[in-house]
């Protein structure tokens, strides 16, 4: 029986850590979890049952849903732990289960439907096939067949790329439809906010100290614009007691870069924005960027996790699998809020400034590898290029530029407010 008072504690004591909205997701989450581990699925579930039988020659794994399935199948690898991963579509009830075959357990969230395997198997077959006679739901078969360790290895860094370009092509497609039917067209006024929450914004000023950054055309090194950014963005956040502001340097200094993204998480930080100037061969490259995190930047998360000890703050005690797909879950909802805030971002930019082309971009910067916080690096522009080194070196440009960034994080917010709302 599932300890439900253990559960609710574990969004309780996560609450701690500030990352508001993605917590409420957890809270959702995790009273469907209760509910499907206590009782099975519910009715209104889109995939209904998993079955998995076999001994592994083959081991045929069966899924059961209301709903068309595309039935594609990727090997994944980390360390000694061996999985396959099958993305779903449509709403799902959260759930977990045994296996067999090689299979040791399954675990099913939103998007996703993944398996333990207990040794190395590889997909021969994968069907995806319509109702049909006595059986009135779609289902997705997949065989699996034992391999050495050395082929599913092969196999699997294949599929590892394969199954993030997908996850990212169908991230941008949801946060595209989301983002058209929710986003604020412009900052709301103070007074026509609906909650009255606070948010903390941890903005951290690249390079410093030892680290000048890149040399401006005009004449001075990085480090210094992106101070006095961080300086100038600070004051117009504090005017705004929506929030409260942290940097990760006030001075002509050297941060390491696990120590800015512990700052941020030790703050309790809503976002993190890292600011910088680019440089390019080129001269006549001009503009700002925004970059998330990347797939290959995620494969990272966990490893520096471990190394600096960033733990999502679940309650000790908590059932494994339960853990296991809470903190799924936030590094889910984590890199999707960055992506939004990108979007947001951008058009405030394109106001105040030229900004690249394809100017959301991705990249595995260390400072974004934070597992539980929201962050973005933010290139102003070209130090390279003279017309954008002479706006980052005018006091009232980057002032400009930098109201832009609050307008983008007043966007972002409104947006959170607005989904912890409809909680009420």
């Amino acid at each position: 029986m599932v300890n439900a008072g253990l559960i609710i504690g574990l969004v309780g004591k996560t609450f701690e850590s500030g990352i508001h909205a993605i917590l409420m997701t957890i809270l959702r989450f995790v009273c469907l979890v209760i509910a499907c581990l206590g009782a099975g699925f519910a009715a209104s579930a889109d995939v209904s049952r998993v079955q998995v039988v076999g001994n592994g020659e083959p081991t045929r794994i069966t899924v059961w849903a209301d709903s068309e399935q595309e039935g594609r199948a990727f090997l994944a690898e980390s360390g000694n732990a061996r999985s396959l991963v099958l993305p779903v579509d449509g709403p799902v009830t959260p759930a977990v289960g045994d296996g067999g075959g090689g299979v040791a357990t399954w675990a099913l969230s939103e998007g996703t439907l993944s398996f333990a395997l207990e040794r190395p198997l590889m997909v021969a077959r994968t069907l995806s096939l319509p109702p049909a006679g006595n059986e009135p739901s779609y289902r997705v078969i997949v065989d699996l067949q034992t391999v050495s360790a050395a082929r599913f290895s092969s196999v699997a860094k294949k599929d590892m790329r394969k199954l993030a370009s997908y996850q990212a092509k169908k991230r941008k497609e949801e946060l595209a439809i989301e983002l058209a039917s929710m986003r604020p067209d412009a900052p709301l006024p103070v007074s026509q906010r609906v909650a009255k929450q606070s948010y903390t914004v941890v903005i951290d000023a690249g390079h410093g100290g030892k680290d000048p950054g890149a040399m401006a055309i005009t004449g001075g090194v990085e480090k210094d614009i992106t101070l006095r950014a961080a300086l100038a963005l600070k004051n117009i956040l504090q005017a705004d007691p929506r929030y409260t502001v942290r940097l990760t340097r006030d001075t002509d200094v050297y941060v390491d870069h696990e120590v800015r993204v512990s700052m941020a998480r030790d703050w309790g930080a809503d976002l993190f924005i890292s600011l910088h100037a680019d440089a390019a061969a080129s001269r006549d490259v001009a503009g700002a960027s925004v970059y998330t995190i990347s797939a290959s930047g995620e494969r990272r998360i966990d490893k520096e996790a471990n190394r600096n000890n960033w733990r999502i703050p679940l309650e000790d005690g908590a059932p494994q699998r339960v853990s296991g797909i809470l903190e799924d879950l936030v590094k889910r909802e984590t890199k999707t809020h960055s992506s939004e805030f990108a979007e947001m971002l951008l058009p405030e930019l394109e106001k105040s400034g030229p900004v690249l082309r394809n100017t959301h971009r991705e990249a595995g910067f260390y400072v974004l590898l934070a597992p539980d916080v929201p962050a973005v690096l933010l290139e102003m522009g070209f130090v390279t290029n003279r017309a954008d080194a002479k706006r980052l070196q005018s006091d009232r440009d980057l002032r400009n530029v930098m109201s832009a960034v609050k307008r983008g994080i007043d966007r972002f917010f409104d947006k959170q407010d607005i989904l912890l709302a409809g909680q009420g």
